[in-house]
């Protein structure tokens, strides 16, 4: 299954660390609701066993449509994109055995596009 997602907050803003604990900011909060319904009205289930997950980074583009010098880390946006996919590609982020990840053609507003599959 294949669905692109909005531009993703990076990982460096996704999670917060307090003498309380860790907890999602609601920046990521917000990100997750939004990958998952789009995630699930693209048609995805969670897959019950192992999965390949294909991430593409598209940056965001300037008003004169080339890309933005600024552009997040791949490695930023993967834990962003695993973590919005568990509950509704596959159960557990432990299901994913192969990642592969690229930076893509940019886009107005920039995007995530991810390809899930059944690993072998």
């Amino acid at each position: 299954m294949i669905v692109t997602l909005p531009y993703p907050p990076s990982a460096n803003r996704y999670l917060r660390h307090t003498v309380r604990g860790t907890y999602r900011t609601s920046e990521a909060n917000d990100y997750r609701t939004r990958a998952q319904w789009l995630a699930k009205a693209a048609g995805f289930k969670a897959a019950a066993g192992a999965v390949v997950v294909g991430v593409t980074l598209h940056p965001k583009t300037t008003a004169k449509g080339q890309p933005r010098a600024t552009v997040l880390d791949l490695d930023n946006c993967l834990k962003v994109a695993i973590d919005a996919m568990q509950g509704v590609a596959f159960e557990n982020d432990k299901q994913v055995k192969q990642i592969s990840i690229a930076y893509g053609a940019p886009l107005p507003n920039g995007g995530l596009t991810l390809e899930i599959t059944p690993h072998g």
